[in-house]
């Protein structure tokens, strides 16, 4: 695996060489690209399709492989934001394979992107990718998130390498820890704890990219040691840290 990335807010962008990646599943809603020719997108029950792009939900149980593309570029969308509001109802309303959005007569968008990542230029081809999605999903009825659920979001990633139990996060936005875990499932198609741990694996993600060692970055980010980081890694990516690792250039 190798590649490059940025964060801005609510989204990561990442470009890079993959090999197939596992199944795995994250609260992020993501937008996987062939820049090079296609990709073969597996959903949790099996289906596979093939396509230029690519749209995962939220929470959805999916596995990406080499069908024709080597170079990939995934953008990351953050549960709290508008855009990955809209791809999840798209994506979920998917009669293939729900919560896996296979678009159609993508060729153009995808070459498009290409191009802007040759130029280095991850910002604009993810800003593109996302602008001819939403034109595909026109029209969708998409669920903007419980204002409260935004709020929770905002406070992990406050409270972060700290603790940020449901209990504790629950208190803060003034719901039952009950009622709020029920949200984020609703919501998002994801876990509250699912989500904290993609947020800490975040903070992970950029001390790596830093030049910090992979139990540096699992400290900073508060997992309880290099082989805590490592599980959620692969439970969240399909990828073992140390593959991430060789990935990300330090800036």
């Amino acid at each position: 695996m190798r590649g490059t990335w940025i964060t801005r807010p609510g989204q990561l962008v990442v470009v890079g060489v993959f090999g197939d990646i596992e199944v795995h599943h994250h609260p992020a809603v993501q937008l996987a690209v062939g820049l090079d020719g296609p990709l073969a997108v597996s959903s949790g029950d099996g289906t596979t399709q093939r396509c230029r792009i690519a749209v995962m939900a939220g929470g959805a149980k999916h596995a990406l492989h080499t069908a024709g593309a080597t170079s990939v570029l995934s953008i990351y969308l953050g549960p709290e934001t508008s855009t990955a509001a809209t791809m999840n109802a798209a994506s979920r309303g998917s009669s293939a394979a729900p919560g896996v959005w296979a678009v159609d007569g993508a060729d153009a968008a995808a070459a498009g992107a290409a191009a802007a990542v040759s130029t280095g230029d991850l910002a604009g081809a993810a800003d593109l990718v996302a602008g001819h999605l939403l034109e595909c999903a026109a029209g969708q009825n998409a669920v903007e998130l419980h204002p409260q659920v935004r709020e929770a979001i905002a406070v992990v990633s406050a409270l972060l390498p700290g603790s940020a139990d449901l209990g504790s996060v629950a208190e803060q936005v003034a719901l039952s820890p009950d009622y709020l875990g029920r949200l984020f499932r609703q919501q998002t198609g994801a876990s509250f704890a699912a989500t904290a741990r993609w947020t800490r694996l975040l903070v992970a993600l950029d001390e790596l990219s830093r030049g910090a060692s992979i139990t540096d970055a699992a400290h900073a980010a508060g997992f309880s040691d290099g082989a805590h980081a490592a599980r959620v890694c692969r439970e969240l990516t399909g990828i073992a840290p140390r593959d991430v690792a060789r990935a990300l250039r330090p800036r």
